[in-house]
């Protein structure tokens, strides 16, 4: 459940962590500028959020800079990040986290911001959003709309809800880390690597067919993630379903994990797909 909710008059940024969003991007930004005023909300563009001469909206101090600046301005209620691509990570030693954990405002974003919303989980104790801002413009819109609006405006959990099977197991109960599998294992072996012990572990991913995601997943149970995580979250596997080769890499992994015995649910609702869920990481 959400701890905080929206007031109308309340400012909300916009920003890219990651690759700066290209020209062609412009007018999502301004579709999504203005679902959000339709709420009540104010606006505020970043510094950092379209692309500039290169991938980038700026280097990896300047957009630093620019989340710590909005972490910091009381103004600010709560920061989207609608950035994706490769490069969230590049700013994570620049970051001020005790500013962040002052500041403590919601920070949503997904994809590759899963280095960061797990840094800022790990590193100064604030709760993130796994969540894809842009949905609010995406092919289900209305629906979406609605479920965030009742979810931070209304305080009942719409957006947090989803349906879900058991692959193992019966009971999964506790406080999630992790998000995009790609994404989350940049930051293995640097201080930002999350302590999974007792919490349970996200895993979705964009692409990569079974080979790949195997190999993925064979990292990560290298690093004993599995061993001291309480079960899995699976997510959407958009291009590993798409090829019919989930049943592989699900099979993998109840062999991978066989045996620590940890549960695992698999949804469809979690991940990429513009009809997407909202996980609170921390």
């Amino acid at each position: 459940m959400s701890s905080f909710t929206f007031k109308p008059g309340d400012t909300v940024a916009l920003m890219s962590c990651s690759d700066g969003l290209p020209p062609e991007e412009r007018p999502r930004i301004e579709a999504l500028t203005g679902c959000l005023q339709a709420f009540g909300l104010q606006v505020e563009e970043a510094r950092t959020l379209m692309r500039t001469s290169s991938f980038f909206s700026g280097t990896p101090q300047e957009r630093a800079d620019e989340l710590n600046r909005l972490f910091a301005d009381a103004r600010i209620a709560a920061i989207f990040d609608v950035s994706g691509g490769d490069s969230a990570n590049q700013i994570l030693p620049l970051l001020d986290y005790e500013q962040i954990r002052a500041g403590s405002k919601p920070l949503f974003g997904l994809s590759d911001l899963s280095s960061v919303l797990n840094a800022i989980a790990a590193r100064s104790g604030v709760r993130t959003y796994h969540y894809r801002t842009m949905n609010l413009v995406g092919a289900y819109a209305e629906r979406q709309r609605e479920e965030f609006y009742r979810t931070f405006f209304e305080e009942l959990p719409d957006l947090y809800n989803f349906d879900f099977e058991f692959l193992r197991g019966e009971d999964l109960d506790g406080d999630v880390v992790g998000g995009n599998l790609r994404c989350l294992l940049k930051l293995a072996g640097t201080p930002y690597w999350p302590d999974f012990s007792g919490k349970v572990l996200l895993l979705e991913s964009l692409g990569g067919g079974a080979n790949r995601i195997v190999s993925l997943l064979a990292q990560l149970s290298q690093t004993g993630a599995f061993e001291r995580c309480s079960g899995l979250l699976l997510g959407t596997f958009t291009e590993l379903e798409r090829q019919g080769e989930f049943g592989l890499v699900r099979d993998y992994l109840l062999e991978l994990t066989q045996g620590s015995g940890i549960p695992i649910v698999k949804s469809s609702r979690i991940g990429h797909g513009e009809d997407a869920k909202c996980i609170v990481i921390g």
